[in-house]
């Protein structure tokens, strides 16, 4: 097989090379002994549960190694992932688990009372609890030692079989099911490596969440591909990460701005030795000359900034160019920027990206429109504006797409403004991005209330409590006697309330 087994190709020809570093637990594991871990959850899954090719499993659970053993068991078996963003509020789950209609959900005992008030709205064949618990579902470590390690029988996997779903919601606030393929998810990996350099003694934090593109695909599937290792910590922590840095010798990282910030924040960050880092990779947000040139003078670190999407990679870039740009394409992608027109527009001017290869995801779950209009000719329209310069370097110049990139997690208006006009005093919403010093943006609300009503920003919060992740929530309200609206189609103006409303604070 080409695909689905790469741990076990590893695992028979390297068996004592190290492969994951657990620091929740306290594990470490060779590829030999990651392999067979990989071979009962696949047992497990084909047998137990009767999961086969093409079946979808999803998982709420916060970073575990099971979490890992988990996703290469399903690729193994020619099922397919769909990981469960744990930010989300208990109703937003409904949609996806419609939506993605999985054969089974498994999940920890953080997320188990969520799972249980689930159960009544949505029906799931399968519910596994990772941890010793049976209170909602199967208990997997009461029967995971009676499991067999040997390698599952081998199913026939193509390289446009899906692997992967992860959701992103588009300017519309709809949430879409991105199809990521085996094949897509290996050319990641060969342009990571070609790219980046990546090699068997290669090591990087896994601190990233696995609902997010980041968590699988900058580093962790690119450096067990590269035969590498993966340190895995339950969530980003400056102090752990500067002490693992210096403690297990990591050679490559990936972080968004305000985890570049944080770690120069913290006490540790002198003392720390980066002296095996051979870079680190910035993503999500702008990274800043401030923070490029700290950790170019303080520790003689260059950062380089990526750039990439759920669809495409996400690594796209060799970022070997300037600061402030991303660089030349990686190896396998093909890049063109195009006007208003549809033209190629010149160098050192403005256009949107267009990015082709064997890289580019294969559309969205049940949304055959929304996918024709995203890649046409095999050219996916990214909604991104950039701009060449002479020597073939890109730069990110803005964006088309109405967005909020808040700590490098993308937000769209969209999405609240929808949960916010269901409030019963409210007759229409518009969400705007406003500086912040921690997260580079956050929400603002600028809300038009029916007659006589009043809203406070404490009430709106709570109201949204159980319809919008924490991180979505607006952080500022502002309340206004009219939103401003085109006399032809009644489209909400924001220019105007940005130029309006844009500073950080309430009114």
């Amino acid at each position: 097989m080409t695909y689905g087994d790469w741990i076990g190709r590893w695992g028979r020809a390297y068996p004592d090379k190290e492969a994951l570093v657990d620091v929740i637990e306290g594990r470490r594991y060779t590829y030999g002994e990651l392999s067979a871990e990989i071979n009962r959850m696949a047992h497990f899954l084909g047998g137990d549960l009767g999961i086969e090719k093409g079946d979808r499993v999803t998982c709420l659970s916060l970073n575990r190694t099971e979490y890992i053993i988990l996703f290469l068991a399903i690729s193994r078996i020619g099922a397919i992932l769909v990981p469960l963003n744990f930010r989300l509020a208990r109703d937003e789950f409904v949609y996806f688990l419609e939506d993605a209609a999985p054969r089974a959900m498994l999940f920890d005992r953080e997320h188990q009372d969520v799972v249980a008030a689930l159960k009544d709205l949505v029906l799931v064949p399968h519910y596994v609890c990772l941890d010793t618990d049976d209170t909602v579902g199967r208990s997997l470590p009461a029967i995971w030692d009676s499991l067999p390690d040997d390698s599952p029988p081998e199913v026939d996997i193509l390289p446009d079989d899906p692997q992967l779903i992860i959701y992103t919601s588009g300017t519309t606030g709809v949430p879409k099911g991105v199809l990521l393929t085996h094949g897509m998810l290996t050319w990641n990996s060969i342009n990571t490596q070609l790219g980046w350099s990546l090699c068997p003694e290669d090591k990087t934090i896994l601190h990233a969440a696995m609902f997010y593109t980041a968590g699988w695909n900058v580093f962790t599937l690119p450096i067990f591909h590269s035969r590498g290792a993966n340190i895995l910590i339950r969530s980003f922590d400056a102090d752990l990460i500067l002490d693992l840095i210096q403690k297990e010798g990591v050679t490559v990282f990936f972080g968004v701005p305000t985890m570049f910030q944080m770690l120069m924040d913290s006490p540790k960050f002198a003392a720390t030795d980066f002296s095996r880092v051979r870079f680190m990779v910035s993503g999500g947000a702008p990274l800043g000359h401030t923070l490029f040139q700290a950790f170019q003078k303080e520790k003689s670190v260059h950062i380089w900034e990526g750039y990439g999407l759920t669809e495409v990679g996400p690594n796209c870039f060799m970022a070997n160019g300037k600061l402030g740009t991303i660089g030349h394409p990686m190896p396998h992608v093909d890049v063109k920027l195009i006007g208003p027109d549809g033209l190629l527009v010149p160098t050192g001017e403005e256009g949107e990206i267009l990015l082709r290869g064997p890289n580019v995801c294969a559309g969205y779950l049940n949304k055959p429109e929304t996918s024709a209009k995203a890649i046409v000719d095999g050219w996916f329209h990214t909604g991104d504006l950039g701009k060449l310069d002479a020597d073939g370097h890109m730069a990110i110049v803005g964006r088309l797409k109405d967005m909020i990139i808040s700590g490098g997690a993308n937000i769209y208006p969209a999405e609240i403004e929808r949960a916010i006009e269901t409030h019963p005093d409210v007759q229409g919403a518009a969400v705007i991005g406003v500086p912040d010093s921690k997260w580079g943006e956050v929400g603002k609300a600028i809300v038009e209330l029916k007659p006589g009503a009043s809203l406070s920003l404490e009430d709106l919060l709570a109201y949204l409590a159980d319809k919008l992740g924490r991180f979505k929530r607006p952080k500022y309200l502002k309340v206004v006697d009219a939103l401003p609206r085109t006399p032809a189609s009644g489209k909400v103006q924001k220019f105007i309330l940005k130029g309006l409303y844009g500073a950080p604070e309430n009114g």
